[in-house]
């Protein structure tokens, strides 16, 4: 028989079955048919698809997954399949375990970095998964079908998402079977899933009337179009009730006990009952197979089911076979194994238990996977199954699986499976009389996976609850380890509770417990700097470092490193940061953790650009390259291309720095880390400033804004943008909140980016008295570059030109003069082309608004050469300005000189000391109207002289 066949009444397709080459009846679904073998050639040709199947319970979506496999194996790919369970025990990522349980994955798959963001570590995972995957479809492709992802954790619906955008040019199609409605990671996720132009979503609906028709002779034996009708109307076309009661009724008319449907139906209205008429027609040991089944799930395994009722194996498949042969199970082939006709099937059965009946079966199926896991592999699911056995021990089983259940999934980054499982440890552990400092462990543990999953406050009441019981049981250690599970968080009030907790635990430990005591102190230090800020945060974080190099631990040292380097992010420690970068750098390498390593990089670099030295920022550029290579960290591979949008963007490559943000923003975006989107907000709304336009801002700022944390510098932005887009008196309104904020905002983390954005606005908003007070900040920065080691997005080469813009716009001209004319010097020194440009314009304004007469000359030279510059780097708002200060200087010399053009030519010429004869050479003029023009410039200044005519041209300045 062919393996597909097309009728064109569009209700019938016979398929070969999965692997078992068996045919199975498909009705009305050729379109969608027709769809999947498109999306399989198109994925032959290197362009990949999405086929995200959906519908409710037993509409078919599983046969349709049949269908897809057999098109698949006809058109020459390869076929990977793999299922989620409804089982709340399943380990993490299961649905991708399976489908790659033939493969030796496991020296393949990394491992993860100490410290490393679990967004930018999973990303790792998950790209090599995809890479796997590439590799395994070859030049001929593959087709990964993913049954019942409704009941996936996070984990695999994550890296779903994550296979979903690598897609569009791969030999791949991903086949995804889901039930409608619920609730779930899928159903959170289903918008990120079925955009774009690779998707193909298919939403089942019931068989028609004719449909259902025309299936009845193969269930029934004859066709009939009354019975057709009345199960179409009854069922609502659902494929998997309409077989059974349709069976139901061949079954009666064959024993001569048929009756209306109508009766049947009444008498038996629910699934449920009439599965367990199917289920009274078994032999009880194989009733008994069946029950064990449907405590294990809805696919099965002959070896736990073999040790669950205590029978040898091949007797159990025998059993198995009968109720194949019943309709109870079904055979998927080595792809899906044996499993229930449905899903529906086995809630039906597992319903049917008595509750003693069930526990009983739970603790069989827990021993028996016990017996049969290898390495534990299983441990969530026997956890699950000793939570619903009986015993004494149950509990206590349950509890030691659970905490196995727990660090297997914080192996794979599945932290809220990994939370979930160490609140169940904790559950158990109460109810079985664990000792207060054992469920003080357990309670840290759970803390921690809380934290993990970004439970933030619930993790921390749990730390508290920890730290209360550890109190109790005389354990300050496990004090301690409560105290240091919540860590680097910006929210103020966590901060707060974090510090109390700490300095709780450091109470109770021995003055030679150097190394907690140092992390303690780190984390104190941190807590203090995020939510208080001043100066104290630096002390507390040098104590800690002394205290950590007193223990010898290296790790212990980089954590108090780290701590000194966040709360010293001012200016005026740049010589500091840099060697604690060198320290980091070589204390990572002794202690085989790249990523303090990678920090200590980031942090010379930021040094490095304060200190205007482009050698050592290229090097630690390049060594963050090198970390991103060799490690395959996503995390490293966004810091660099942050980096690199930054020393682009300050020598003036701005096509090269918008291109380096959006390859940050593209990685970013696959990775799900919504604090690196915003960062590309951030160096948008710099280059914004620079430029003085907002036409490359991203349409989205504003909602990227709202979710960022709501502090100063991040609130300024609205304004700021305002601001620029020229909605004045919507930023002034905006910016009331934060005038006072430059005298008040405490010294320390955050405290220069704060600072100079409002002085930005204020610059913007010609705000006198902000700017003044920002001048008086900025003002002893002035030797220095911008940065203050805080891991900032841009760089606005040297402070002096801030310094001068902001003394500028406060009236303080005659100090803004000379901080202009040293940031001219230091931009031009390391090549920062925007940036002198924007000092010899800020100079030039400053000349003008000085209003001396020699000033003006060197004005409209300033300004002429910065407006050429701006209109070569595309920076339009500022050649608007500079082109007006122009229009201004011009005006400003007609009215400050009685000397016509001409006559201010003649004397510029007379201070070189030219004589008449010369200068009618020079101008192309006759010697009389030389003499003329003399004359006229002694009568209108006075004098009497040539060289006084020269000396008031050079005051005033003219000639060369």
């Amino acid at each position: 028989m062919p393996t597909s066949v097309l009728p064109r009444n569009r209700v019938l397709v016979v398929v070969g079955s999965r692997d078992t080459g068996a045919v199975t009846a498909i009705v009305g679904r050729v379109n969608e048919l027709a769809e999947i073998e498109r999306a399989l050639a198109a994925a032959a040709e290197g362009r990949g698809r999405l086929v995200f199947v959906s519908g409710s319970a037993g509409i078919g979506k599983t046969r349709l997954a049949d269908a897809a496999i057999a098109t698949a194996r006809r058109l020459g790919l390869g076929v990977a399949a793999g299922y989620a369970i409804d089982d709340a025990g399943a380990p993490p990522l299961w649905p991708w375990l399976r489908l790659m349980r033939s493969w030796d994955v496991a020296d393949a798959l990394p491992t993860i970095d100490a410290g490393e963001p679990d967004a930018t570590a999973r990303f790792r995972l998950f790209v090599t998964v995809v890479d796997l995957l590439r590799e395994r479809a070859g030049d001929r492709g593959l087709l990964i079908v993913l049954e019942d992802m409704h009941w996936a954790d996070r984990a695999s619906v994550l890296l779903l998402r994550h296979l979903v955008t690598e897609i569009g040019d791969e030999r791949l199609v991903i086949l995804v079977t889901c039930r409608d409605g619920v609730r779930g990671p899928l159903h959170d996720l289903v918008p990120d899933l079925v955009r774009g132009d690779a998707v193909r979503p298919m939403a089942l609906d019931g068989l028609s009337t004719d449909e259902v028709a025309a299936w009845l002779p193969s269930l029934t034996g004859g066709r009939d179009d009354e019975l057709a009708a009345a199960l179409h109307e009854r069922t609502g076309g659902n494929p998997l009730l309409i077989r059974l009661v349709a069976e139901d009724v061949a079954a009666r008319s064959a024993q001569g006990t048929g009756g209306r449907l109508g009766e049947l139906m009444s008498e038996r209205p629910q699934l449920r009952r009439l599965v367990a008429g199917r289920l009274d027609a078994l032999q009880p040991d194989v009733r008994a197979v069946v029950d064990a089944a449907s405590v294990l799930g809805e696919r099965l395994a002959a070896d736990v089911l073999a040790a669950m009722v205590a029978q040898p194996e091949d007797v159990i498949r025998l059993r198995i076979d009968s109720a194949l042969g019943a309709g109870v199970f079904r055979d998927a082939g080595a792809v899906g194994g044996i499993q229930f006709q449905h899903a529906l099937v086995r809630d039906a059965v597992y319903a049917e238990l008595p509750a003693q009946r069930r526990a009983e079966l739970h603790r069989r199926a827990a021993e028996a996977l016990e017996a049969t896991s290898v390495q534990g592999e299983r441990a969530g699911s026997i956890a699950r199954h000793w939570q619903q056995a009986e015993g004494h021990d149950a509990q206590a089983r349950c509890r030691r699986w659970a905490e196995v259940a727990d660090q297997q999934a914080r192996t794979v980054l599945a932290f809220d499976e990994a939370a979930t499982f160490a609140e169940l440890a904790v559950a158990c552990a109460r109810q079985t009389s664990a000792s207060p400092d054992e469920v003080a462990r357990l309670l840290v543990r759970l803390a921690d996976g809380l934290f993990l999953a970004n439970r933030l406050f619930e993790s921390i009441e749990t730390c508290l609850a920890a730290a209360d019981l550890a109190d109790a049981a005389g354990r300050p250690d496990l004090v301690a380890a409560a105290a240091l599970v919540v860590r680097g968080v910006g929210e103020p009030a966590a901060n707060r509770t974090i510090r109390l907790l700490c300095e709780r635990a450091l109470a109770g430990l021995p003055a030679d417990g150097h190394r907690l005591r140092s992390r303690l102190q780190s984390q104190i230090a941190v807590a203090v700097a995020e939510s208080e800020g001043g100066s104290a945060p630096a002390q507390l974080a040098a104590e800690a470092l002394v205290e950590a190099e007193r223990s010898g631990d290296p790790n212990a040292i980089l954590e108090a490193i780290a701590a000194r380097h966040l709360t010293i992010t001012v200016p005026q420690t740049v010589e500091e940061r840099l060697e604690l970068g060198r320290r980091a750098v070589e204390l990572g390498a002794v202690a085989q953790q790249p990523l303090p390593a990678m920090w200590g990089h980031l942090w010379r670099a930021d040094a490095a650009f304060q200190l205007g030295n482009l050698a050592v920022v290229d090097h630690e550029i390049a060594e963050i390259d090198r970390v991103a290579r060799e490690r395959g960290s996503a995390l490293a591979r966004w810091h660099h291309h942050r980096y690199r949008a930054e020393r682009e963007a300050l020598v003036g490559n701005f096509d090269a720095a918008r291109a380096a943000n959006e390859a940050g923003l593209a990685l970013s975006q696959r990775v799900g880390a919504v604090s690196m989107i915003g960062m590309y907000v951030a160096f948008q709304l710099q280059m914004a400033i620079v430029r003085n336009s907002a036409d490359h801002l991203a349409p989205w700022w504003a909602e990227a804004i709202s979710h960022a944390p709501p502090m100063p510098l991040v609130r300024i932005s609205v304004p700021l943008i305002h601001a620029i887009e020229g909605r004045i008196d919507v930023a002034r309104a905006e910016f009331e909140e934060f005038r006072h904020l430059p005298t008040t905002f405490p010294f320390g983390i955050r405290w220069y980016p704060t600072v100079c954005h409002i002085g930005w606005t204020a610059v913007l908003l010609d705000d006198t008295e902000v700017s003044g007070a920002v001048y008086e900040l900025i003002a002893p920065l002035a030797a220095y570059y911008t940065g203050d080691g805080s891991g900032g997005v841009f760089n606005f080469g040297a402070n002096a030109g801030l310094a001068g813009e902001f003394a500028r716009v406060a009236g303080r001209l005659d100090e803004a003069v000379p901080h202009f004319r040293a940031a001219i010097a230091m931009n031009s020194r390391i090549g920062a082309r925007p940036f002198t440009a924007l000092s010899r314009l800020g100079l030039a304004r400053t000349l003008l608004a000085r209003g001396r007469g020699p000033d003006l000359n060197e004005a409209m030279k300033l300004a002429t050469a910065a407006g050429a510059e701006f209109r070569r780097l595309d920076m339009p708002g500022r050649l608007v300005t500079a082109t007006r200060t122009i229009e201004a200087l011009e005006a400003a010399r007609r009215t400050s000189s009685p000397l016509s053009a001409r006559e201010a030519e003649v004397a510029g010429l007379v201070a070189e000391a030219l004589s008449n004869r010369d200068i009618a050479t020079r101008l192309v003029l006759s010697q009389r109207t030389v003499e003329t023009h003399v004359r006229n410039i002694l009568a209108k200044l006075g004098f009497s002289t040539r060289t006084e005519i020269a000396t008031w041209t050079i005051r005033n300045g003219g000639g060369n």
